[in-house]
């Protein structure tokens, strides 16, 4: 029986995650949507559509360029050629703090500078809209490359970023929490059932 409610605890920190979609380039230069409330844990899953786009992290000060050199926290160059298979890659909410991030691709033009940036919990200080003006109005860039290395978990799938129906085609390291935790998520409510059904009887 106090196996059961030790299951039964862990259920609401595994059950609370949310998946966030939103869609890189599938408009032009945006982030739809352009900001987020996100919770610890939450997975911000981003969708790549054509042509080739980042999610990288920056600062609030500095949008337009690289914040640290975590590689969990950037992309890597996405060329996507169709936007029906858009390509997939999952961001895992650490902290309820403001992250801020951008598209460092700068050919043929800036995307940052053209405004494609995007937020996690901005806040009534920091607005998005202000972190957006600050890009538009020149944030410098560290990157101009279009190739590099890609982190995260990346699937491709051919239905709409909210869509389930997601086939893996690499995971090439970094941020791939976001399975793990809906690996183990699964496996404690199947042990949690099966021990909750156990205490029925």
């Amino acid at each position: 029986m106090q196996l059961s409610w030790a299951f039964a605890a862990l259920l609401p920190f595994v059950a609370s995650a949310a998946d966030i979609p939103v869609a890189v380039g599938q408009n032009g230069l945006t982030f739809e949507p352009s900001s987020v409330t996100a919770a610890e844990g939450d997975v911000i899953v981003f969708s790549f559509y054509p042509k080739n786009h980042t999610v990288t992290k920056s600062s609030f000060d500095k949008p337009c360029e690289t914040s640290g050199d975590d590689e969990e926290d950037d992309s890597g160059f996405v060329s996507v050629a169709s936007a029906t298979t858009p390509t997939v890659w999952n961001w895992t909410v650490d902290s309820t703090d403001p992250a801020w991030f951008y598209c460092a691709q700068t050919a043929p033009l800036n995307h940052c500078q053209g405004g494609m940036v995007f937020a996690v919990n901005p806040t009534a200080e920091n607005t998005f809209a202000a972190f957006q003006d600050r890009a538009k109005s020149g944030g410098s860039t560290s990157s101009t490359t279009t190739s590099g290395s890609t982190s995260g978990t990346q699937t491709s799938t051919s239905t709409s970023p909210a869509g389930s129906n997601t086939s893996t085609s690499g995971n090439n390291g970094g941020n791939g929490a976001s399975s793990v935790v809906a690996s183990t998520g699964a496996v404690l409510l199947a042990v949690a059932g099966g021990v909750a059904g156990f205490a029925l009887l």
